[in-house]
């Protein structure tokens, strides 16, 4: 077979670009194989103890290397972040448009002297009213949940749309997973018991993480129905062993065991661009030649084994496969999951998993909004400027996660409103709606199956049971551009 012309001159003119490109191909590969060298040293835990024989040296598993260190700081950089960020500065400098502070901080939730949390107090509020409170769990990273103070503007922004904000400080130097979930259990407790003190609604307590944050927010939901799984299966079988392996059972009843007088489960939960299948984002990360250089590796690579006691999207599945009824009543009874479709360090197939869970396990209102066009969503950046396309579209959703769906509707109809959002009563999981055409999103929503029929759109409040698939989850829509 003959050589087209065509053929011909590509490979000449590669071969010419070879050359040309020669000599900058010896500096080119020094400089990326120190990056990895130097990233390699300073983040994986192996290098204490031998630097040599942990450093990379296949030319494969360099570039990978650096292609994934490269995709994750266009993740913190990419989108509207910058803009946002050099927006809130001017505004800062300027001293332009400055939202009141109107913070009570310093508050002391616990017996430790790191126990404190600042509470951000609504202006406006009627008297004797009661609004919802958001609890929100600080950091992306689980070694970062103690730096509260980067999210104040953001906490400070949420007060300003109309409930009440409450910041803690958790964890600390060397603090492991069960110490911030302790400490993070006692602040929500605070909540719980002096809600009515300060104006808030106690029944209305909603749960905000975003990253590692969103993964401990999640397991901290789950503490109430895991308890009464075990107390019931106890009574039957001694030692039950709830998860597939003996190993992550025993971690899961340990971790358990430190969390005492829950008094009752969330409202809700507002989870942002984070992981929960740790597992399957060990798998990920060394298809990516990270696994040893991630924040997951540092605070789960000794736990491999029991990784599914740490796994919210496992726990449920278990609780879902080996319990003959747990109520719906015992979760959180309402779920918003909010992602960025191209974000590549913690994927969108994270937040995907949990919501079939949660939907097959009839949690009466579970939400999912996919940014297309973003890659990372970071809601303590893109609230510091609220006037933005973004924040605003975030504001919407925290909105009506955090309304129930009766005053929602009651307020649609008090100021006119032809549309009531929310999702109706008595709806079922068995379809999800794209909705939202003017939105910067793809919203997916688990509400009633709308019917037509001659008297017009019908919401078909009867539960209805059948076999879902991948489709009905996702099914194939034009996912809508982001706007920022």
């Amino acid at each position: 077979m003959g050589w087209s012309w065509r053929s011909a001159a590509w490979y000449l003119l590669a071969a010419c670009g070879g050359v040309v490109l020669l000599p900058f191909a010896l500096p080119i590969a020094v400089t990326v194989y120190a990056i990895v060298w130097l990233y390699t040293w300073t983040h994986d835990p192996r290098a204490r103890t031998s630097i040599v024989q942990v450093l990379p040296l296949h030319p494969r598993r360099v570039f990978r290397c650096v292609r994934a260190l490269w995709s994750g700081m266009l993740d913190g950089l990419g989108g509207p972040t910058i803009a946002i960020i050099v927006t809130y500065l001017a505004a800062k400098l300027t001293r332009s448009a400055r939202a009141q502070d109107t913070a009570v901080r310093d508050i002391k939730y616990g017996p430790q002297a790191r126990h404190r949390l600042d509470l951000f107090v609504p202006l406006g509020r009627e008297p004797g009213g009661h609004m919802p409170v958001v609890v929100i769990l600080p950091g992306y990273r689980w070694s970062k949940t103690k730096r509260a103070r980067m999210y104040r503007p953001m906490a400070q922004t949420l007060c300003g749309d109309g409930m009440f904000v409450v910041l803690p400080r958790v964890g600390g130097a060397g603090a492991g997973l069960e110490d911030i979930l302790g400490d993070f259990h006692q602040a929500v407790q605070w909540v719980f018991e002096n809600a009515d003190n300060f104006g808030g609604d106690a029944r209305r307590v909603h749960l905000l993480g975003y990253g590692a944050g969103a993964h401990l927010c999640t397991m901290y939901s789950l503490v109430v129905p895991l308890k009464t799984w075990y107390a019931q299966a106890d009574r039957i079988a001694p030692g039950a062993q709830l998860l597939s392996t003996s190993r992550a059972d025993q971690a899961l009843r340990s971790w358990l065991k430190r969390i005492r007088r829950v008094q009752r489960p969330v409202a809700g939960l507002i989870l942002v661009s984070g992981v929960f299948d740790i597992a399957g984002q060990r798998k990920y990360e060394a298809e990516r030649c990270i696994e040893h250089l991630s924040a997951t590796c540092r605070t789960f690579g000794a736990l491999d084994d029991a990784a599914e006691a740490w796994s919210p999207s496992a726990i449920v599945r278990s609780l879902r496969r080996r319990s003959a009824f747990i109520p719906a009543e015992l979760f959180a009874s309402s779920v918003l999951l909010i992602h960025g479709r191209r974000d590549s360090t913690f994927v969108l197939q994270q937040s995907q998993r949990l919501f079939r869970e949660l939907c097959e396990i009839d949690v009466p209102d579970v939400n999912m909004k996919i940014y297309a066009n973003l890659r990372r969503v970071d809601p303590s950046i893109a609230l510091l400027a609220p006037a933005s396309a973004l924040a605003q579209s975030l504001l919407e959703d925290i909105r009506s996660s955090v309304s129930p769906p009766h005053a929602t509707a009651q307020g649609a109809q008090g100021h006119g409103g032809d549309d009531a959002s929310g999702p109706p009563q008595g709806q079922t999981r068995t379809s999800i709606e794209h909705t939202l055409d003017q939105a910067p999103a793809e919203h997916f929503q688990s509400q009633a199956p709308v019917e037509q029929t001659d008297q017009g759109p019908q919401t078909n409040t009867e539960p209805r049971r059948r076999a879902r698939t991948e489709r009905d989850y996702f099914p194939q829509t034009k996912l809508i551009a982001s706007k920022s």
